[in-house]
């Protein structure tokens, strides 16, 4: 019997090209898509630190009334361009669409894993220094909600993480940024206390929230130094919208 060692080489490839750089293009442009086009239903949507939508909106500017059209065509280039991006990497074995399905139940699962972690390190922290003010869940109701977690997942772990550490670390470092150290430490405590400090520029602080949101930083810059880019803004978005939907309902 052979099926054992065809499973668990079907497991490597999938964790190996998963993880690498332009196949996790292939599989986070749906997010930046869903996010793109649900700001036009929900504005109230739109996340603090996306450039993107922001900045097309500012380039498009001069369309006038046409500027929607601009908008929806740009995103719909995107559409084209994950489309063509899965066919080239299937072509050369590196990507198979069926992917996302084990990336989603990957992602949920940690998903649950960070939550979990985070809400009981916050818990004996915030205990131990006697403080109290849990965050309160916004409420944007189920579509508001994925349209929140898609570009939560998206610009934050794109700003914080792949920029914050993936950058940054390169530059720092050198071409061995993964290479665990002291700095790297250093790197992944600084991004994950930015990345805590960024809610606070738009909502009242809360040290439960914060405390709760470095731990949470934290566990996604782990996930974005093993796993890559797309399974660390898959299991953040999975996580705001298992907050934002069930808890904030």
């Amino acid at each position: 019997m052979t099926p054992a060692p065809a499973r668990s080489g079907a497991i490597a490839t999938y964790l190996q090209n998963s993880a690498a750089p332009v196949q996790a293009a292939a599989l986070t442009l749906p997010l930046l898509v869903l996010y793109g086009l649900g700001v036009l239903l929900v504005p109230e949507a739109r996340n603090g630190v996306d450039l993107v939508s922001v900045g097309l909106r500012w380039c498009l500017a001069y369309l006038g009334p046409s500027q929607a059209l601009g908008y929806l065509g740009f995103y719909g280039l995107l559409i084209a361009v994950n489309l063509g991006l899965v066919w080239h990497l299937s072509r050369k074995n590196k990507f198979n669409i069926r992917y996302f399905w084990p990336l989603l139940a990957e992602c949920a699962l940690y998903a649950v894993v960070t939550g979990s972690i985070s809400s009981r390190v916050t818990s004996r922290l915030v205990n131990l220094l006697h403080a109290g003010g849990a965050a309160i869940p916004p409420k944007f109701g189920v579509f508001g909600g994925m349209f929140v977690s898609a570009g939560a997942g998206l610009h934050e772990e794109f700003l914080f993480r792949l920029i914050g550490i993936g950058l940054i670390g390169w530059l720092w470092l050198g071409p061995e940024w993964r290479r665990p150290s002291l700095r790297l430490v250093a790197l992944v405590a600084g991004s994950s206390l930015l990345f805590s400090a960024a809610h606070h520029i738009v909502e009242p602080f809360s040290l439960t929230a914060f405390v709760f949101r470095t731990v949470a930083g934290a566990m996604f810059a782990i996930l974005f130094l093993f796993r890559g880019f797309a399974v660390a803004a898959w299991t953040h978005a999975l996580y705001d919208l298992w907050v934002i939907v069930l808890v904030g309902a």
